[in-house]
């Protein structure tokens, strides 16, 4: 009788190692990705843009050591939120957990109006000389929400297969558009690219790698699966790093590919054309393989959104599960055994934030104002979660000097000099983007002063 009326809860055991590989890589987007941070960090880089996304790689490697340390010690809906609370304190890591909530949802919010307000028209105006009526993208970005909300909602096993399936056409067709470059450029290959000086100075190659890292942090996704993985403390842990040296790898021969293809010297106007990675594509291999990246580029973005969505569904769960959201959050599809409550609300009230960015600001730079509080947010975070994981394995009594304060501090370090070179200089839509953080990171404060108590009184009884 007890279990009849029990309350569900999350599917136990549910996802396998290759699964979680799945929302790893799928949460990066390779394809998208490509179009989208790669694209911005050429802005700055140039024709160094191998060197940058070289030297983001290595500092990816530093970058996801510190959620590979937590998992291999703790698993939880709740990722960093979690892991941060136990090494200080509920207070801090309702902090922390609240910051990387933001960067999940407008990670969501930028890149559906990226795909709806930049894309789309870009490539009707582009290939087919159609220009779509001012608003268009609206209705696109409802409807394209409004799908991929469902596959989330309706389980997790569904959502994150089809995210490995996904990803795994995505780097076949990556590594056949890179590799075909590289091949067909022949002589113009040069070992030049991964020279500073053809960025134009160590500033815009400071800035360049800001946004390369800025595509290596899908490896931490995996971490708020922990409730619904078969051995978490060994398969996420080993899902990171893989998911990390694949992509890391993709990201640093596309870059390479793309440079080469489309010349060092002319790298400047490169991320002016929008959708440059189209253009190489329709210039070296064909139009119908074009046709087949743009599908793909769909598909990779579709995916993109689903794998945020698992996030937040776990992340709103947890923080219900603790009196810090309302209870409605916590509620459990009795069927899906998903969070369906929180899928729905983060999915549907993304599109306000997406729109109204849209509107205010125009596509583009209302994609630039996500996009640059997502990065914000996921640098203040990942700053928060290095400086609590030494105090979280000297509580554990094991303590490592190497891995649990000499990386997390260096990792610190550049998030810092990540902090700055996204807001500096300050510039249109920066500074708006910076005054909405602050902003937004003040409210955070005011929320958890003002349920501490409630939280106090919840966990006593």
């Amino acid at each position: 009788m007890n279990n009849v009326h029990s309350k569900p809860r999350l599917m136990k055991n549910a996802l396998g190692f290759w699964a979680i590989v799945g929302q790893t890589i799928a949460f990066t987007a390779p394809l998208a990705s490509i179009v989208t941070s790669l694209t911005g960090a050429a802005f700055y880089a140039k024709g160094a843009l191998p060197l940058a996304i070289l030297i983001s790689v290595i500092s990816g490697i530093i970058w996801v050591n510190t959620p590979y340390q937590y998992s291999s010690k703790m698993a939880s809906a709740g990722g960093f939120y979690a892991f941060t609370s136990r090494a200080i304190g509920r207070k801090y890591g309702m902090f922390d957990g609240l910051i990387y909530l933001l960067f999940e949802y407008t990670i969501l919010a930028n890149t559906t109006l990226f795909f709806a307000g930049v894309l789309i028209p870009s490539i009707f105006s582009t290939y087919f000389g159609i220009a779509l009526p001012t608003y268009f993208w609206i209705p696109i970005l409802i409807v394209f929400v409004t799908i991929f909300t469902m596959l989330p909602y309706l389980g997790v096993k569904p959502s994150v297969k089809y995210s490995l399936f996904g990803a795994l056409l995505e780097i076949t067709f990556i590594l056949v558009l890179g590799i075909s470059i590289i091949v067909i450029s022949g002589p113009r290959n040069t070992t030049a690219v991964f020279l500073p000086n053809i960025s134009g100075g160590i500033a815009p190659l400071f800035e360049g790698i800001v946004l390369g890292t800025f595509l290596m942090t899908g490896a931490s996704g995996a971490v708020y699966l922990g409730e619904e993985t078969k051995m978490p403390r060994k398969n996420i842990k080993k899902a990171m790093i893989l998911s990390f040296v694949i992509t890391g790898a993709l990201f640093l021969m596309i870059s390479y590919a793309f440079t080469i293809g489309w010349g060092p010297s002319r790298m400047g106007d490169f991320a002016s054309k929008l959708v440059p990675g189209l253009i190489l594509a329709n210039e070296y291999l064909g139009f119908p393989v074009l046709l087949i990246m743009v599908a793909l580029l769909f598909n990779s973005i579709f995916v993109s959104m689903v794998s945020p969505l698992n996030v937040l569904g776990r992340m709103g769960y947890s923080f219900s599960e603790d009196h810090v959201f309302a209870k409605w959050f916590s509620k459990i599809h009795p069927k899906y055994k998903t969070p369906s409550n929180t899928i729905l609300f983060m999915g549907f009230t993304s599109i306000i934030a997406s729109v109204v960015a849209g509107v205010i600001l125009g596509p583009f730079y209302g994609y630039i104002f996500l996009i640059t509080i997502a990065s914000l947010a996921l640098f203040f975070g990942h700053i928060m979660s290095d400086f609590a994981l030494p105090f979280f394995f000297r509580a554990m009594h094991e303590f490592k000097y190497t891995w649990h304060l000499i990386l997390p501090s260096i990792s610190l370090i550049i998030l810092v000099f990540g902090i700055y070179y996204s807001i500096y200089p300050p510039s249109f839509p920066y500074i708006q983007a910076t005054v909405t953080m602050v902003i937004l990171l003040a409210i955070m404060a005011i929320f958890i002063v003002t349920r501490r108590k409630v939280i106090k009184t919840a966990t006593a009884t």
